[in-house]
């Protein structure tokens, strides 16, 4: 099962990709992001919804399975396999005209994480910043490039930073 999830993520990395150009495209629109801040409510941006069918049509292309979406709910489908995705964290700063946003794709496999892809297309500090990883790999993939952190040897605090 490794092979399967290590040959599909760089289709998934693909298509975070897109979704994260899509999220890009709508921070620089003329008059802003479309959306509106709501007092007392979760804040709604229109690319949240966009952004999650789309990436639904696609995750699903790649895995039939269950999808969890923050936006748009559940498509149930049997099977062992559950797509978790938020098409955008931090819609109110993205309203706000912050950078940093991200969108976050995990799939499980019996409740276990065995693979994902956080990719923030506008980090303040970094630019584009894209992680992704698969069940079998004994490292991360940052922006392409393996990165490796060894921590067995660290002791770590409840404020330690990883």
């Amino acid at each position: 099962m490794d092979e399967l999830l290590r040959a599909i993520l760089p289709q998934v990395i693909a298509i975070v990709e897109q979704a994260g150009a899509m999220l890009a495209a709508e921070f620089i629109l003329p008059d802003g992001p479309r959306g509106v801040m709501l007092t007392g409510a979760p804040d709604k941006a229109d690319i949240d919804v966009e952004l999650e069918l789309f990436l639904r049509e696609k995750l699903l292309e790649l895995v039939p399975a269950r999808f969890v979406g923050e936006e748009c709910g559940i498509v149930e489908n049997p099977g062992p396999y559950c797509w978790l995705v938020d098409p955008q964290d931090g819609t109110r700063a993205f309203l706000q005209g912050a950078r940093g946003s991200a969108v976050s794709v995990g799939l499980l496999r019996d409740g276990v994480p065995v693979l994902g892809v956080v990719f923030a297309p506008f980090s303040p500090d970094l630019g584009a910043d894209l992680i992704g990883w698969a069940e079998g790999m004994d490292f991360l993939l940052r922006n392409g490039a393996e990165l490796r952190v060894d921590l067995s040897s660290r002791d770590l605090d409840a404020g330690a930073i990883v």
